[in-house]
């Protein structure tokens, strides 16, 4: 925001335009480090949820413009007309980016691009958020346990990952699943309930 401010009148329209983007995206950030970081050290206790309309889709774009630069292609497929519902945006947004943080790692090996296909769409009375990777999908073992706490196949990590994951979106009264991609790849499926809106 300093920098924002030292330099906001120095530059013409489209470096201003991506100061603003830049600025924005690290002030996000921050402050979903900072719920990350308290919530994680109270793992055990609900979270308290920060309610706010919100529009999915929007949404989504804004945290895949964070992973332009990281080798990953993000295709999104959104459901045009999606009712704005009420979640904790923070939280949300942990959730996302720990979920394309999970797939990019498990395509780090892919010889192909990597790809994570974002999709959303109605069903009845919920928003269905699904996040799909063309990675070698789960193990079995995975497939069975991978949100329960302190589960992990990577060398890095604690492992809280999917079960912070999967604690948020019940604290959201949305519901979870995993599952592999028969071609090869996993598919992760998040449903919101509409009427939180009301």
């Amino acid at each position: 925001e300093r920098i924002k401010h030292k330099l906001g009148a120095k530059l013409n329209k489209d470096d201003t335009d991506i100061l603003n983007k830049a600025v924005a995206t690290i002030v996000n950030q921050v402050d979903a480090m900072k719920t990350m970081v308290n919530e994680f050290s109270e793992y055990a206790r609900a979270p308290k949820l920060n309610l706010e309309l919100t529009d999915i889709n929007k949404f989504i774009k804004e945290i895949s413009h964070l992973f332009e630069n990281s080798g990953i292609k993000i295709v999104t497929k959104l459901s045009k007309d999606l009712p704005e519902i009420r979640v904790d945006v923070n939280m949300m947004r942990q959730v996302l980016i720990n979920l394309i943080q999970n797939a990019q790692d498990a395509m780090m090996n892919n010889t192909k691009k990597q790809i994570i296909q974002i999709n959303t769409n109605k069903l009845k009375n919920h928003i269905i958020l699904s996040i799909e990777d063309n990675g070698p999908g789960f193990s079995a073992d995975i497939l069975k346990k991978a949100f329960e706490p302190y589960v992990t196949t990577k060398s890095h990590g604690t492992g809280l990952g999917l079960a912070i994951v999967k604690k948020i979106i019940e604290e959201h009264e949305g519901a979870i699943a995993i599952e592999n991609i028969k071609n090869s790849g996993a598919l992760i499926k998040i449903q919101l309930p509409i009427s939180k809106s009301k």
